[in-house]
């Protein structure tokens, strides 16, 4: 029983490494699968973005999706990133991709008109 232990055998079904991580997929899950979580709305870009997007059209994205005293701050090659109050009137940094109209990030700033 022991040299089959220190041999490198398993004993009672037990497997040679952890179930997650680059040794496997935990609970039988598929590797590499896309889970839905709680930010996906913000994730999935709007209809309609076949090419870049300005700023004036990731402004109004912005607003679309109850976003209000929208301001382009910067733009960085692809990336724009703007300012407006969101749904609970918190001030966020947004930051938008122009190729796919997804937002990409999202920083709370402060309240309202006052910051942080």
């Amino acid at each position: 029983m022991l040299t089959g232990l220190i041999a490198g055998s398993t004993a009672h079904g037990q497997s040679g490494g952890p179930s997650g991580g680059p040794w496997g997929t935990p609970y039988g899950q598929v590797r590499n699968a896309v889970v839905p979580g709680p930010y996906a709305p913000y994730e999935t870009p709007p209809a309609g973005t076949a090419s870049r997007m300005d700023d004036d059209a990731a402004a109004r994205m912005l607003r679309g999706r109850g976003f209000s005293n929208v301001s382009v701050v910067r733009r960085r090659g692809a990336t724009i990133i703007l300012e407006a109050n969101g749904p609970r009137d918190e001030r966020v940094q947004v930051v938008v991709d122009s190729a796919s109209g997804a937002i990409s990030g999202m920083k709370v700033i402060g309240f309202g008109d006052k910051r942080y």
